[in-house]
């Protein structure tokens, strides 16, 4: 009897594991995730990553580690550009592409800073298009590209580095392309708006 019980059991463990298998091996998948709820997930990464950097993040290295686990690459690119902007906007769409997901955010510019050349405003009308490639990599969603891929920091977080820069710079020639940078915008913020 106990023989009996044995067999059956395992032939009962036996069904259930064909049955579990069935729809795999019919190329159903088992655990599909919901699509609205990926698009959600997507999207919040794009935003969180842009609050970070409209924060400042992109321009202290020491905020890296709160970036880090939003994107697919190691270290924060090195850059010498970057655009100051008065806020963003993530575009509600989410677009599946060939297992990538792509996601627009919308930045509403104030200014310039180029290395090179200084600070230069912007029009109050002036927006910069970026386009975010997000992928699944080792099971959640990263950033995986950036189009263009520069700063986007706050006049507030802007402000801040400038003064930063100009505490740190040694070079008086350095010192005196942030305070510029820094007049500049502040006298932005002060001039009256025009037609």
């Amino acid at each position: 009897m106990f023989r009996s019980v044995c067999i059956a059991a395992g032939l009962l463990l036996s069904l259930g594991a064909a049955c579990l298998e069935a729809p795999a091996q019919l190329g159903m998948p088992l655990n599909r995730p919901d699509p609205k709820l990926e698009a959600v997930t997507i999207r919040e990464t794009v935003a969180r990553y842009c609050r970070l950097d409209y924060a400042g993040a992109r321009l202290n290295q020491a905020d890296w580690p709160k970036m880090q686990p939003l994107v697919a690459w190691q270290t924060d690119p090195e850059f010498t550009f970057f655009l100051p902007s008065s806020r963003f906007d993530v575009a509600s769409e989410v677009v599946p592409q060939h297992g990538k997901y792509l996601v627009t955010v919308h930045y509403r510019l104030i200014g310039r800073f180029d290395m090179a050349q200084g600070y230069s405003p912007e029009s109050a009308h002036q927006v910069d298009d970026v386009q975010f490639v997000v992928s699944e990599v080792n099971g959640s969603w990263r950033i995986t590209d950036i189009q263009p891929n520069y700063p986007h920091p706050s006049r507030t977080a802007t402000v801040q580095w400038f003064g930063k820069k100009i505490s740190q710079a040694q070079e008086p020639a350095l010192k005196l392309i942030y305070q510029h940078a820094m007049e500049e915008m502040e006298s932005q913020k002060t001039a009256a708006p025009g037609p």
